[in-house]
């Protein structure tokens, strides 16, 4: 029986403890139990759907960090088993590969058998094509499943690919596929803003493909991660803690992950099963003290400047808090407001402007990039972990006062977040 959450932990639980906050809170790795799985309503369905209709595909899609291969991933414990067989194949791509390599890597799992008794023998489906493999050799061999099969193709990370025939190919097959009726389902996951860059000529496959768009998470589906796992551990979280991890972690599940398990592993150590707000604020300094070297690095580049008296820290860190689209994008006009907070007095957007440009460009190190023609200007975070690391950076190193210090409070804080819903 699970103890209340606020009875002192013993010495003898710490160490499983420990082990189960670091098995459940997982920001280095896609989340694989559905029952830790958060939100994503819309997005299930939608795959869902696609693999229970003949002849339709799928293509996931967003911003890297969102979520997409964890859903790749739990997609298949929603897939009604009664009278019928799974058949989940999940294969990432790297900017090596081709049309031919990915297939081959499927195929590997793929297996036949010859002969009778003694003499019957397993091959897998890649021993037979020694050179290319083509669309139609592709069609031949999703032809052989079962009736009561469901086989489910995941191809991560389609967006590594560099060869430009293989999303010709790819494009090729899926409408070969959906053609003929083939009773397979192909899911393309990778990492863009709309379909166009994953299919330059996706017109063909229009009709036959789901396209899944996956945009940041909603301050409801990022308090889910945080409260189906904490129940799980017996243990609970102040409101104010909750939601400033929540607000950091601005969309991205990731950030979620290493703040929750962080702040749970020191009210642990304390002998506690509830997490303070002390222990939160706590957890974002280890956390920028155990932050990759490469965002590090980019961030200090960004913000460098011998001239006294200059704005980059602060600029980008209102970039950091500005409200964004689902794509993560703002515009100029969106940075003024918590840039004059930051500041303590009001800001024109022609004291910033430049800033903007500047972070956009090569000696910036292109911290955001820049869509759109000129005076219709967009950014967003090239890389979009960078975003929470800029928005823990500026409150570690007090440049957000306090009267922005009430928005990372409980009550303000979805008003601050991009993505509220």
């Amino acid at each position: 029986m699970t103890k209340a959450p606020h009875q002192p932990v013993q010495g003898n639980e710490i160490p499983g403890l420990i082990y189960e906050i670091n098995e459940i809170f997982t920001p280095s790795s896609p989340v694989g139990i559905a029952d830790l799985f958060a939100g994503r309503t819309k997005q299930i369905t939608q795959l869902i759907s696609a693999i229970a209709e003949p002849g339709r595909h799928a293509i996931l899609y967003g911003e890297r960090g969102v979520g997409k291969t964890s859903i790749a991933h739990v997609i298949k414990f929603w897939i009604p088993s009664k009278n019928r067989q799974l058949l989940f194949h999940r294969k990432p791509c790297d900017p090596s590969d081709n049309f031919s390599s990915i297939w081959k890597k499927i195929f590997r799992d793929i297996h036949f058998e010859i002969g009778h008794g003694d003499d019957l023998k397993t091959y897998s489906v890649d021993e037979i094509y020694k050179g290319d493999i083509s669309p139609y050799d592709v069609v031949r061999e999703l032809k052989n499943f079962k009736p009561n099969d469901v086989p489910v193709f995941v191809i991560d990370e389609f967006n590594e690919v560099t060869d430009a025939e293989t999303s010709i190919l790819m494009a090729n097959t899926i409408k070969a596929l959906s053609d003929e009726a083939v009773n397979a389902t192909i899911i393309i996951v990778g990492v863009a803003d709309n379909v166009t860059q994953l299919f330059e000529d996706h017109a063909s496959i229009d009709r036959c493909c789901e396209e899944v768009p996956m945009p940041r998470m909603s301050t409801t589906e990022l308090g889910q991660i945080i409260d189906t796992r904490l129940k799980q551990l017996g243990m609970t979280i102040d409101a104010d803690g909750r939601m400033k991890i929540i607000v950091l972690s601005r969309g991205l599940p990731m950030y979620v992950h290493s703040l929750g398990k962080l702040s749970a592993t020191r009210a642990i150590y304390q002998s506690k099963k509830h997490i303070s707000e002390e222990y939160v604020d706590k957890s974002i300094e280890e956390m920028l003290s155990s932050s990759q070297q490469s965002l590090r690095t980019k961030y200090e580049k960004s913000v460098y400047s011998n001239q006294p008296g200059n704005l980059f820290r602060e600029v980008l860190l209102a970039c950091a808090l500005t409200k964004s689209d689902d794509n993560g994008f703002f515009v100029p006009a969106a940075v003024r407001e918590p840039l004059s907070k930051i500041m303590g007095k009001d800001i024109q957007i022609a004291q910033y402007q430049n800033h903007l440009n500047s972070f956009s460009g090569d000696d910036r190190g292109k911290i955001l990039f820049r869509s759109g023609a000129e005076r219709q200007y967009r950014f967003r975070f090239k890389d979009p972990a960078m975003q929470p690391y800029v928005l823990m950076k500026g409150i570690s190193d007090g440049f957000i006062s306090n009267n922005l210090n009430t928005i990372l409070s409980f009550p303000q804080q979805p008003d601050l977040f991009s993505n509220a819903k």
